[in-house]
């Protein structure tokens, strides 16, 4: 929570609000370790190999990209009162993450309304991005999630 202790609830989140992470780089080293184990596909753990796949080198896996895009973007939003995530929209990998590539992660707050179903429950949705210094993009996709209002968040037993 980098920008306070204290929880956004649905009625703190402004449409159009924008927020960056610090800047991230991921070694080589990082990027096998990390596809040895979920995603040991030949360019993502072997160097030589990778040279002569479409990629000319090692790439991260999109699940590894994914997992850095939710740890950085905790970074900037962890301060929301999240319920859950409700899935991705427009999911999607333009261009692979290299190893030792400064990147960060932006979200845009693009739309917002109370929850239809349960008053206590506001509905947002995120546009989240990850580009590189010279402005790749390596990472896009839209999210809805539940966020709690300020009644549901004083209504919750932890």
């Amino acid at each position: 929570m980098e920008r306070g202790a204290t929880l956004r609830c649905f009625e703190d989140l402004n449409v159009g609000e924008t927020f960056q992470s610090k800047w991230y780089s991921a070694s080589q080293r990082e990027l096998i370790d990390f596809s040895l184990t979920y995603d040991n596909q030949y360019f993502h753990v072997d160097p030589q190999k990778a040279k002569k796949s479409p990629f000319g080198g090692i790439i991260a896996s999109g699940a590894y990209t994914f997992a850095i895009w939710n740890k950085l973007n905790l970074e900037i939003n962890g301060d929301i009162a999240w319920i859950a995530g409700m899935g991705f929209e427009n999911f999607t990998f333009p261009n692979p993450l290299r190893p030792d590539v400064n990147f960060k992660a932006q979200s845009h707050l693009i739309d917002k309304r109370k929850s239809e179903s349960d008053p206590q429950r506001g509905i947002v949705k995120h546009e989240y991005k990850i580009s590189t210094e010279s402005g790749l993009t390596i990472f896009t996709c839209l999210c809805p999630a539940l966020v709690h209002t300020r009644d549901g968040l004083g209504q919750m037993q932890i």
